[in-house]
């Protein structure tokens, strides 16, 4: 270096010094981690016009406008519900706790999203991103306390602990969601209008089809079950009541309750919910996957790594078991087939994984568990957690290191099969394992001379970015885009792969109802038409419940959809044409990308 290069660098140390000495000896020190969570933290603007010697450093404070501006577009499009937007700068995942100076008192996308009553990007986020449900403001408060404070009528605190949010979480000064439940004015309303500058017009289009209903009218105001009994109703009658209740409105007959009657009592035995019994048959016919490694994609650019307010999280992996079962001779071709019977996974998804993740154990017990059960990391529930995703809500650290050496320990051992499994389900916390001394996978497979896995490992961005762009193709309908990107080395893997929701292309282009794209996609690679999602729902499933219906079935079941096939909660795809709003819920997901 010139001494012209030390002067400056000199000047610029005596300036910052002066300025902000705790950035200064942050990057006298390259501690890039801290410098992280600056920019995490919504202080970006410390590090702008920093200098440093030390190049990978210098890369990141380069790119801390750039990763501003992304939080930034992050925060915006969780107060306009805008989800689209919101995915597209979501690009690191630390991003969705971050913080912005445009969202006051040190509030995450969570916290926004809540406040301004926008409910796809609370599922998105607490589904999609568990560890924000956890994540706090600069007073300690989650977004569940924001919403024990909005008068919704519960509306928005229900949805957030259905999503995972821990109602006894305490804030700074000792307070838990309950409490302000309790006491609203712990946390005023009219405070947080004022400092999100929320106008009560605004609050009134936000709220005024949540809040409590009123006796008038002739309309009847309807408790909601929060108790263990609520719960038993809703579970034990739910289904028997909304199919009578549609018999009554469409054939009106003129003793409705006592057409309900006798339609309940005569309710068919094999309908009637299987109370304390968990019938999850499924079928699981993937074919063995083939290990296709792609080209190394250019080196990614510095990631802030940092947890926030040590309240963060990480995504579960998932190794999968892929099954074949023949088909048992039957007489009809709709006849029951026998289906391979669940033992690892009930109705509602979760596996003894799931379980152990949410429980502490002694040291290296979960370690141990993987090794022996073999059950896949990528299984994913209702709400798409995995069994990492289970530990981190319920705050169980050790249990996600458990989970994470797991995967480093299959890469250690070069066990492409498995990782490349794990990546086929959608699984999205490969990369970021460390070892216990915080080196990267890649790097502990590189010092091992491991070239297949390394190989493996660097192809995984490129893999995942493939298959963003084809699931993208089929939502357009874009079939010319969709042929092209399955028209290199490797479309049949790149066709079969999982999204982090479960499905593959062929249950998105059924959601999206482009009859072209599903009949390319049916004809082309008809492995997909077994292939289920997170509950093991396969596109047939999904054909029931949507408007084309027939057109989609027609073509589903000619190019091989078998229509007795079970799903975890033992239902066949005509349960889907009687009831539709869950498949109708899942297309509304997908419509939101």
């Amino acid at each position: 270096m010139t001494q012209r290069e030390e002067s400056v660098h000199g000047e610029v140390l005596v300036v910052d010094n002066e300025i902000d000495p705790e950035v200064t000896d942050l990057i006298n020190n390259a501690n890039m981690e801290m410098l992280a969570t600056l920019v995490l933290n919504g202080e970006g603007s410390r590090l702008i016009g920093r200098q440093s010697r030390n190049s990978e450093l210098q890369a990141f404070l380069d790119n801390v406008p750039t990763y501003m501006q992304k939080i930034n577009k992050v925060h915006v499009a969780a107060r306009e519900g805008n989800i689209r937007d919101l995915q597209a700068a979501l690009d690191r995942r630390k991003f969705a706790i971050a913080r912005d100076p445009i969202s006051p008192n040190g509030a995450t996308p969570l916290h926004v999203a809540t406040i301004f009553g926008k409910t796809n990007i609370m599922k998105y986020l607490g589904g999609r991103f568990p560890e924000t449900l956890s994540a706090v403001d600069f007073e300690g408060r989650t977004a569940l306390h924001y919403a024990a404070v909005l008068p919704d009528n519960g509306h928005y605190y229900n949805l957030l602990q259905q999503l995972g949010a821990n109602s006894k979480d305490l804030d700074d000064n000792g307070r838990s969601a309950e409490d302000y439940q309790k006491e609203p004015s712990a946390l005023p309303f009219d405070q947080l209008l004022s400092d999100y500058g929320i106008s009560e017009d605004a609050v009134q289009s936000m709220f005024s089809d949540k809040g409590t209903s009123h006796a008038d009218n002739g309309h009847m105001d309807i408790p909601i079950f929060r108790t263990e009994e609520g719960r038993y109703l809703a579970k034990s009658l739910g289904d028997p009541l909304i199919k009578g209740l549609t018999e009554v409105a469409n054939i009106k007959p003129k003793d409705p309750v006592a057409f309900l009657a006798s339609f309940l009592h005569n309710f068919p035995e094999r309908e009637k919910p299987m109370l304390g019994m968990q019938e999850t048959n499924m079928m699981l016919t993937q074919e063995a996957a083939e290990v296709e490694n792609e080209q190394a994609p250019p080196a990614p650019e510095p990631v802030p790594s940092k947890e926030i307010r040590n309240r963060t999280a990480t995504r579960p992996n998932r190794p999968i078991d892929v099954v074949t079962v023949d088909p048992q001779p039957v007489t009809s071709p709709d006849a029951p087939e026998t289906a391979f019977s669940s033992a690892s996974r009930d109705e509602h998804g979760q596996s003894m994984l799931h379980f152990a993740a949410a429980r502490t154990h002694a040291r290296n017990a979960l370690f141990q568990l993987l090794q022996e059960s073999d059950i896949s990391l990528g299984f994913r529930d209702e709400l798409y957690r995995s069994a990492r995703d289970v530990s981190i809500q319920a705050n169980v650290a050790e249990n996600t290191s458990e989970i994470d050496k797991w995967v480093l320990h299959l890469a250690a051992r070069g066990n492409t099969e498995k990782i490349m499994e794990l990546l086929m389900e959608g699984y999205d916390h490969i990369l970021d394992v460390v070892d216990e001394e915080g080196v990267p996978i890649t790097e502990v497979i590189a010092q091992r001379g491991d070239s297949e896995m390394s190989s493996l490992l660097a192809s995984i961005p490129a893999f995942e970015e493939s298959r963003e762009a084809l699931h993208s193709a089929v939502r357009r309908g874009d079939l010319a885009a969709v042929q092209s990107a399955l028209s290199g080395e490797g479309a049949r893997t790149l066709a079969r792969c999982q999204n982090s929701f479960g499905r593959t292309a062929l249950h998105i282009a059924v959601l999206a109802q482009h009859e072209d794209v599903v009949a390319y996609l049916a004809q082309t690679y008809p492995e997909l038409l077994r292939i289920g999602d997170n509950l093991e729902r396969t596109p047939l499933h999904y054909a029931m419940g949507v408007e084309k219906i027939e057109s989609l079935s027609r073509v589903l079941i000619r190019a091989g959809a078998k229509r007795v096939l079970k799903d975890l909660k033992g239902r066949q795809p005509t349960y889907y044409f009687m009831n539709k709003s869950e498949i109708l819920r899942l297309k509304e997901e997908e419509d939101v990308y």
